[in-house]
């Protein structure tokens, strides 16, 4: 479908009009705006204003952001890796403690390694689809005031949105003061561009994938709740359309000509709300798939950026908590961690891991909300099979439609957020942190042998 297509679904007035939002939904319109204007200036999209419009301007700025940092990035990182990473792992090898912290050192060499690259081919696919993602943000926006939701319906969901939203900032602050520890100027500039930065984008720019996905749940439960209206009517519209078996001069039998009028408005109007229903079923539908193909190449690179992150962080921080507990022996020289860079680490280990099920988790309510669509549907079908020709045909249509375009949120229809998704992202980050912490104790079990 088009994009001009998608902003008509999304911009025709809901039966409210337009009302005052609710004071989650300000935050995170806030936030959304502080997000996108982020993502402007660092050049991860060429667009501008608030809602945001493709430039032409912009996106030559991003592309020259995007050359300059990339350069940047890969020299800091060739001079550290051999002037500071490679000696630290060499001397632990040469130390009291070198299968566990040799690992460490590699996994996080390996981590910021991956998020650089992140960084860089996220800005690319983001530039590449800056028109499409400014479409959507403009979509959306025009639903949050056409087709406003009940309030404080999804506050925990709000709540953990802006609780995420405000993640990066803290790992911003914490950042910058790790900065402020190290001694040399150049390690300071190289963990800055390739640690600070690139998770502090790519969380603002899963952050307005998120926006996006939650705007839909939104619209699609308010699509939900309307066909349940519409069912729970098709019962009254049944008892009144019960056919008269009394005799001809009865009371209720002379004035059955104006309750057939009645019934009529009645039928024709319950036909025209479930028809609109449709149409706004098509619209989300159409809206999900844009995105599906907008963020996709960004989804499958931020998905696999933060497993990689998640189990380097978690073993990390599993490894320097046992080893300061004294379950993996003492160490006569001092480590180069302590209790609290543990601890750190278990956490944005989780923090990540808890994103990535955090979307899965809206991506499931997004499959109930079209399971809630079809079930009530098709329970009005069964229930009151013969109320109206047209009323029972226009039902079939959007039992049909629900089943041919089921609304799914994913990366280019290839990889679908749900709970099935969910059970696999915990079960790889659990397997792999039992076979790091598995060969790591045996790696320092042969050198102690040895």
């Amino acid at each position: 479908m088009s994009d001009v297509a998608v902003l008509g679904a999304l911009a025709r007035p809901g039966p409210g009009g337009t009302t005052a939002c609710s004071s989650s939904r300000r935050v995170l319109v806030a936030h959304w705006r502080a997000v996108l204007a982020a993502l402007r200036l660092a050049g991860v999209l060429g667009c501008s204003g608030w809602p945001p419009r493709w430039s032409r301007r912009w996106t030559r700025y991003g592309c020259a952001t995007l050359v300059a940092f990339t350069a940047a990035r890969v020299a800091l990182f060739t001079r550290q890796f051999f002037l500071a990473f490679k000696p630290q792992v060499e001397e632990a090898r040469k130390g009291l403690y070198p299968g566990e912290m040799s690992y460490i050192f590699w996994l996080d060499t390996f981590n910021l390694g991956m998020q650089g690259l992140t960084i860089s081919l996220t800005q690319v696919v983001m530039l590449l689809y800056s028109r499409d993602v400014s479409l959507l943000v403009r979509a959306v926006f025009l639903y949050l005031h056409s087709f406003p939701g009940p309030r404080n319906k999804n506050a925990h969901r709000h709540a953990a949105m802006a609780w995420f939203g405000a993640n990066f900032t803290f790992y911003a602050v914490y950042g910058m003061s790790y900065t402020h520890f190290t001694q040399d100027d150049w390690e300071r500039v190289f963990y800055i561009l390739n640690d600070l930065l690139p998770h502090v984008l790519i969380g603002a720019t899963q952050d307005s994938f998120l926006h996006i996905v939650a705007a839909n749940v939104d619209l699609l439960a308010s699509v939900a709740d309307g066909v349940l209206e519409h069912v729970a009517a098709l019962s009254h519209l049944a008892q009144s359309a019960a056919p008269c078996t009394c005799s001809s001069t009865c009371p209720a039998h002379r004035g059955r000509v104006p309750v057939l009028l009645g019934e009529q408005r009645a039928a024709r109007g319950l036909l025209h709300g479930l028809r609109a229903l449709r149409v706004r079923y098509q619209g989300v539908q159409d809206v999900v798939r844009a995105t599906n193909r907008a963020y996709g190449g960004f989804i499958l690179l931020a998905s696999t950026t933060a497993l990689i992150g998640g189990v380097a962080f978690l073993y990390s921080g599993v490894i320097v908590v046992i080893t300061f507990a004294g379950m993996l022996g003492e160490y006569k020289e001092p480590l180069p961690f302590d209790a609290l860079d543990g601890a750190c680490a278990l956490a944005l280990g989780t923090l990540q891991t808890a994103r990535l099920l955090f979307t899965c988790a809206i991506g499931e309510q997004m499959s109930l909300e079209s399971f809630r669509i079809s079930s009530a549907l098709q329970t009005g079908l069964t229930l009151h099979p013969g109320v109206d020709t047209r009323i029972e045909r226009e039902i079939q249509w959007f039992i049909r439609q629900t089943q041919l375009q089921e609304i799914r949120f994913g990366a280019f229809d290839f990889v679908y957020f749900d709970l099935k998704t969910m059970k696999r992202i915990i079960a790889a980050i659990m397997t792999n942190i039992a076979i790091l912490v598995q060969f790591s104790a045996l790696s320092a079990g042969i050198t102690q042998c040895n």
